[in-house]
């Protein structure tokens, strides 16, 4: 899969790029395998797009209203924050190693702050909250501060464009 990769900090992530997505490993030593964090497929990706750069995936076309954790982590901060203006109410992840993610235009979040949750387990309800067009969820990866394209980091044989899970 050609995952975009960020102008800044590229060598960072060359290895994940070029390893297995289930055995994908940063600089800092951290393995992941995200689990597909809503039942629906990208509708959005990564990247440039007319007027700007979209700093994660949305995944579109649900077919449930569940937003799962992609990886374990603690929960860093809910709602709607200060600093993420148009992203409606989210739940944010540190995931450990410098690493976070976000989950965003959630209708209701359900993971309380400060709360340590699974890989899996249910954090939040999609929505349209914030700056959208339709019920879905905008999911993004960030490596100390910096956002990633999140499909490389997903566990071997998802594939996008075929499955939602």
């Amino acid at each position: 899969m050609g995952a975009v990769l960020p102008r800044a900090g590229c060598a960072l992530l060359v290895a994940c790029v070029l390893a297995p997505a289930a055995s994908a490993r940063v600089a800092d030593g951290a393995g992941l395998g995200f689990l597909w964090p809503a039942d629906g497929i990208v509708s959005s990706p990564f990247g440039p797009r007319a007027g700007g750069f979209h700093p994660g995936v949305d995944i579109g076309s649900l077919e449930g209203l569940t937003v799962r954790a992609a990886a374990s982590g603690r929960v860093a901060a809910t709602g709607a924050l200060m600093g993420y203006e148009g992203y409606g109410y989210v739940v944010v992840l540190d995931i450990g190693g410098g690493m976070t993610t976000l989950y965003a235009h959630l209708a209701r979040p359900l993971a309380k702050p400060g709360a340590f949750v699974s890989r899996g387990e249910s954090i939040g309800i999609a929505g349209c909250t914030g700056f959208c067009m339709g019920t879905h969820l905008h999911f993004e990866l960030r490596v100390r501060g910096r956002a990633v394209d999140p499909l490389a980091f997903f566990a071997l044989g998802y594939n996008p464009a075929f499955q939602g899970g």
